[in-house]
């Protein structure tokens, strides 16, 4: 589009070489020439024809003298980027245009108000305007593009910092949430190893001194105490098993178990979230365990892998391994789909309104979705 409105300036710069009275056949056949010839210098990029158009139009000028008014305009494609160092087209143009002027004597009768001089003056003029003018664009259009680079390079690294950001405060949050969980852990075992071992005395002690004849009016407060201690032992019980419950890591729990299976190399593709429901979790480790389980004891797999992924509507669990069966293994083990372990699992997956897929081409694949609640 620069292009254009460039030409159209010089095209109406050109007809200042033409006489205000009157308007000669030849001169309109002269413009359309030169249009058709800037147009086709414009399409033809890259073309043989780009070197041969100018030649021919530089030729005609010495038998059709009017063309040399349009020189600027030609020169605006003469001189672009990928015309640069071709001198061939400029310069018979220019012979042309003497030509014209010193031997047929009929270029300067063309303009009685504009002597030849002035006319010369303005042609030359006009094509060093085109060709400032060629440059300036082309400037203007290559800082334009390299401002839009810049821009998309910014707009990307930009984006890139985002998803890294957004990286290390979930990575962040992760760890903080592993920590918490292995301090209520910790907590836990505290609670069971001190205070449940103290409250287990002495509810040992308090049955001892039942034991031991004594007063009729101290049988009841003794009775009391014991029903305390009792109550306090199941509370602390009840809070150490929830505690321990809700400190359980599903990707720590499926980490450990693939560091103690040494039947045959397990991969772990892991992205849960941190707040996973203690439903979905126990029963992934569940079926974690039954499946690996299955594999060192029906299987002749050399490798396996457990992938734990969330989804926009579901949780996505999947182990998979390449092993075959033979015939004896068949005949040794129940079918695939009564095996008990098997029964466990889809058992698992059914109370948490799930889907179970099981397929056995290519190796042994379980593959489990598990809604969101």
């Amino acid at each position: 589009m620069p292009y254009l409105a460039d030409k159209c300036i010089l095209f109406c710069f050109c007809l200042l070489g033409f006489p205000f009275g009157g308007i000669a056949p030849a001169n309109v056949c002269a413009a359309l020439l030169a249009v058709t010839a800037s147009a086709l210098l414009s399409a033809l990029r890259g073309h043989c024809w780009k070197q041969l158009l100018p030649a021919g139009y530089g030729a005609l000028q010495f038998f059709f003298p009017e063309l040399c008014v349009f020189l600027p305009l030609l020169s605006y494609d003469w001189f672009s980027p990928d015309s640069r160092g071709d001198i061939g087209a400029p310069a018979l143009s220019l012979g042309g245009f003497f030509y014209s002027a010193f031997y047929q004597k009929s270029f300067g009768a063309q303009h009685p108000f504009l002597p030849f001089r002035y006319q010369f003056l303005l042609i030359l003029s006009g094509c060093v305007f085109a060709v400032l003018l060629r440059r300036k664009t082309d400037n203007g259009l290559r800082l334009h593009r390299q401002l839009l680079e810049t821009k998309d390079a910014g707009t990307e690294m930009q984006l890139l910092l985002k998803e890294r950001n957004r990286s290390l405060h979930e990575r962040q949050d992760s760890e903080i949430y592993a920590a918490t969980l292995r301090e209520r852990n910790r907590i836990a075992r505290e609670i069971h190893d001190n205070v449940g071992h103290l409250l287990t005395r002495a509810i040992l002690m308090l049955g001892a001194i039942r034991t031991v004849p004594h007063a009729p009016a101290v049988e009841e407060p003794l009775a009391q105490l014991g029903e305390t201690l009792d109550d306090a032992m199941n509370s602390i019980r009840s809070s150490v098993h929830d505690l321990h419950d809700s400190s359980v890591n599903l990707e720590e729990s499926l980490q450990a178990m693939i560091r103690d299976f040494h039947f045959c190399p397990v991969r772990l593709q892991y992205r849960m979230p941190p707040d996973l429901p203690r439903e979905v979790r126990y029963s992934f480790i569940a079926i974690a365990k039954e499946a690996l389980v299955n594999i060192s004891r029906h299987s002749n797999a050399t490798d396996a892998s457990i992938t734990a992924i969330e989804h926009p509507g579901f949780y996505q669990f999947i182990i998979q391994d390449n092993g075959t069966r033979t015939d004896d293994a068949r005949a040794e083990s129940p079918a695939v789909s009564s095996g008990i372990g098997l029964e466990n699992i889809r058992a698992r997956v059914d109370a948490l309104n799930g889907n179970l897929n099981i397929q056995t081409e290519n190796g042994f694949r379980i593959y489990i979705t598990i809604p969101h609640a």
